[in-house]
């Protein structure tokens, strides 16, 4: 053999041990690259791994909880083109996986219910459990979801009873949303652990956090991170113990979002955006409302002709005592747009006198890659859509009925090309639409007229 080519065998060899030895845990949600998944060969098996596909299979869109979606948001007039009505409390925003279906997660039974794009019902299934936390889908369309009996409950809708039932222990946690992964696992979270399932519903891996997760999980590199109650953020790489990154400072509001790969933004305080430098462990104030409250969580989009791509608009809600806004933030700390969407009617105290201003329960906005923003009004729950230029569409019918605790709007979904779901509270599911899905449905589009 001569020497060049033994050479180049044992690079090979070499290279081939390298990637042996480096495989393992990979959480690669936020950059698109496929994992590996552990096969048995005694149980043959097809694995769909890589990112779950679809316009939104997790909540706040992605794994990064950007609230952006890939495709236009509907623009001029609004309409809702069906509603459906499930019967059962939903208390999550409805999710789209990569055959475009929408699986709706009930709060009290844990049925999940799957619906087309046309709000045909094409599947039901009933894990027949207590009530259920904020759900999640994986690479191959799995719908994951903890309970309050202590289980993670795994379901697809092509199979007519749970996929799995694992038993995790601690209590169920409502706000800490599961982390799909991409090797077809899922992280979801307790009141105190982080839990590594697979694809197939196995515990791979775990561990107790300092303080309680408190607002849905993200990815960063090859790491979970945890937001606590407190505000401090906790970095997890399965195998190895949990690291304080660093902290906000006070709770968030709503959640976190990434806004680029070692940057968190958050709403703290009612009316401070901050930015958490994951890296350093910092924390700065991207701004500060002057007047009213700003309402998280945030959404990010790149800011128009940034080079490299890295500086990212924050786009919010806003509340004054008489008006509530849609509210757009740039990296140096300026509203760039800020659109009325509501005038409000200021509480009074007993003695006439004005109440102290209080943050409505309110849902995060959606955002396009043109700057088009879906909203819901905390203050009554219509609907509607900032345009690109700054123009307030708001759909006439009102989808979802006030409850006690809010009004009624449980979350919005990116919906395809044109069009957004809407999830209420009191168990009806939406899909808004505007002339660019008209227009498509009559065969006046394609995708080369995508932005």
């Amino acid at each position: 053999m001569s020497v060049p080519t033994q050479a180049r065998r044992t690079r090979r060899l070499a290279f081939a041990a390298l990637a042996v030895s480096s495989a393992g845990f990979a959480i690669a949600a936020t950059v698109g690259r496929a994992g590996a998944q552990r096969i048995d060969p005694r149980r043959p098996s097809v694995f769909v791994v890589g990112p779950a596909g679809g316009a939104s299979p997790t909540m706040r869109t992605d794994a990064r909880r950007t609230g952006s979606t890939k495709d236009v948001l509907p623009s001029g007039v609004l309409r809702v083109a069906w509603r459906k009505t499930i019967g059962l409390s939903i208390e999550q925003p409805a999710l789209v996986g990569a055959d475009g279906m929408l699986a709706v997660v009930t709060a009290t039974r844990g049925d999940v219910i799957f619906l087309d794009a046309d709000g045909e019902e094409k599947g039901r299934v009933t894990a027949g459990t207590s009530s259920v936390g904020p759900a999640t889908m994986t690479s191959d369309g799995t719908v994951v979801f903890t309970t309050s009996a202590g289980d993670a409950v795994g379901v697809k809708r092509t199979i007519p009873r749970p996929r799995f039932v694992t038993r995790i222990g601690g209590e169920r946690n409502p706000r800490a949303a599961p982390l799909s992964l991409d090797d077809g696992g899922v992280v979801v979270a307790t009141l105190s652990d982080l839990v590594v399932l697979d694809a197939e519903g196995n515990v791979r891996s775990r561990v107790s956090l300092p303080e309680m997760p408190a607002a849905p999980l993200l990815a960063s590199g090859d790491k979970v991170i945890a937001v606590a109650v407190t505000g401090a953020v906790y970095g997890w790489t399965p195998g190895r113990e949990p690291v304080r990154l660093g902290s906000f400072g006070a709770p968030i509001d709503g959640g976190a979002t990434l806004a680029d790969a070692s940057t968190l933004l958050a709403v703290i305080e009612g009316n401070h955006l901050v930015e958490l430098d994951l890296a350093r462990g910092t924390r700065t104030s991207r701004s500060i409302a002057a007047q009213g409250l700003y309402l998280g969580p945030p959404s990010v989009r790149p800011v128009p002709g940034a080079s490299g791509g890295g500086a990212m608009l924050a786009t919010l809600l806003a509340q004054t005592p008489n008006r509530v806004f849609v509210v757009s933030v740039d990296p140096g700390g300026q509203e760039t747009a800020r659109a009325p969407i509501a005038n409000v009617t200021p509480p009074v105290l007993p003695d006439g006198g004005p109440a102290p201003l209080a943050a409505k329960p309110h849902t995060g906005p959606l955002v396009d890659a043109r700057g088009a923003v879906a909203f819901a009004n905390p203050d009554d729950g219509h609907v509607g859509v900032v345009g690109p230029d700054g123009a307030v569409d708001t759909a006439s019918e009102l989808i979802c009925t006030r409850t006690s605790r809010s009004a009624g709007v449980a979350g919005l979904t990116p919906l395809g090309r044109g069009a957004f779901a809407v999830t209420c509270e009191g168990g009806v599911i939406a899909k808004v639409t505007g002339p660019e899905a008209d227009s498509l449905r009559r065969g006046g589009g394609d995708d080369a007229s995508r932005p």
